[in-house]
């Protein structure tokens, strides 16, 4: 997939824009904006495909354990009932 994004973007999309686009600059900001999406999208799809882990940005794994473990407790009390 990798491949392919590099291949779009290094290719097809600055072709394309020369060949529509009369101005250089104009061709230039497009293209710079259409990779920048492309590589934006992709590596946020690669944050949200590995949730878990020790980045900064992971789901907090031991809060969460610890959390569903108090409501678990909570539930085996007699009064919850």
């Amino acid at each position: 997939v990798v491949i392919m994004l590099a291949f779009f973007t290094t290719v097809p999309v600055p072709l394309i824009c020369a060949i529509g686009i009369k101005s250089v600059e104009k061709a230039a900001i497009y293209t710079f904006l259409i990779s920048f999406v492309f590589w934006s999208i992709h590596y946020i799809a690669v944050e949200i495909e590995h949730p878990f882990g020790d980045d900064p940005n992971d789901l907090p794994l031991e809060v969460l354990n610890l959390w569903f473990n108090k409501v678990l407790v909570k539930l085996l009390d007699p009064m919850a009932q």
